[in-house]
């Protein structure tokens, strides 16, 4: 699957704006909605979903439940949402999409529709996909446009190959300030995916997502800097401080660019024992396998470590593993 089914859904997934907090906020909450205030039984379904109570969990998605019946879009996509995540009702993948189509079909939200379209993908309905993907574009969403970029750079969504519209597409999308389509434009540009290399551009709408708040840019960007790869010059102190941004935000990259950077000995003093760490924590989070180098350079710092220290390393990993989301 191409890369929409992996930044989207994410959206799709979260639970918007946090909710008002504080027992005075939930009383009066809970007052509203009890008199049919479709927003307020919303806000306090996020309210009880966000508290860190489990058993309030279902009460949150029941309180979406209400203001659905009652038509309300918001209610239904947050309904629809919990559903398909399974956040206080049993997961149902359907269901879920049903409640997203009911939710966009009342208020023809773009970005919503967006997601959609990603869902379903997701489950191999392609032909509705972009479909709403489509109207979703026409009407300005950033990730709709992206989608259809992919969908139009790999040619296996049902719609032809057409990589100077995937280009045109995917820069419309950055151009919007999405953080997501600037890290795919400045990746493609940097790796010559569009049948060009441009690495001067690709490095601009690299730092535009990094300034846009991603994470995975600020780990990419390091990546490039540090090793030079893809022609980019390096840059070992830049690379360093993208780095432990990223890592900042527990992004698997920037741990992968911070340990490349420690067995190279590049922008910071080489540093075998935390360069095998780094790269073997990314490696537990790297569900995808993007990560092709990281053997070559774990034997660049395994040459220089004994049975013990690496024995110490793995239990260090372990450890922190264990309190690491994996990429997704």
């Amino acid at each position: 699957m191409i890369r929409a089914t992996w930044l989207v859904l994410m959206a799709a997934f979260s639970m918007a704006a946090s909710a008002a907090s504080g027992d005075a906020t939930r009383e009066a909450l809970t007052k509203r909605a009890q008199a049919g205030d479709t927003q307020a039984q919303v806000a306090l379904g996020r309210s009880l979903q966000d508290d860190g109570v489990a058993a309030d969990k279902a009460a949150g998605t029941e309180w979406y439940r209400k203001a659905a019946m009652a038509g309300s879009a918001e209610g239904a996509w947050m309904l629809g949402s919990a559903t398909m995540a399974g956040v206080g009702v049993a997961r149902d993948v359907p269901a879920g999409i049903d409640w997203m189509r009911k939710s966009v079909g009342i208020d023809q939200n773009a970005d919503h529709m967006a997601v959609l379209a990603v869902a379903l993908l997701a489950t191999g309905s392609t032909q509705e996909a972009l479909q709403w993907a489509q109207k979703a574009s026409d009407k300005g969403s950033a990730k709709a446009m992206e989608v259809l970029a992919m969908a139009r750079l790999s040619g296996e969504m049902g719609l032809p190959k057409d990589v100077p519209l995937a280009e045109k597409l995917l820069t419309a999308a950055a151009q919007k300030g999405d953080p997501d389509a600037q890290l795919s434009l400045g990746q493609f540009y940097v790796s010559g995916l569009f049948g060009r290399q441009d690495t001067a551009v690709g490095l601009r709408w690299l730092q535009a997502a990094v300034d846009g708040g991603s994470a995975k840019a600020a780990g990419t960007l390091a990546y490039f800097l540090i090793t030079g790869k893809q022609g980019v010059t390096v840059d070992g102190a830049r690379g360093v401080v993208l780095a432990r941004k990223a890592i900042a935000s527990n992004e698997m990259l920037g741990h992968y660019a911070m340990g490349v950077a420690y067995v190279l000995g590049t922008g910071i003093a080489e540093n075998p024992s935390e360069g095998w760490y780094e790269i073997s924590l990314a490696q537990r989070m790297d569900s995808q396998q993007q990560l092709k180098s990281a053997g070559d350079y774990l034997a660049k710092a395994s040459a220089k470590l004994s049975p013990a220290q690496l024995a110490q390393l793995k239990a260090r990993v372990d450890a922190a593993a264990g309190n690491s989301p994996s990429d997704t």
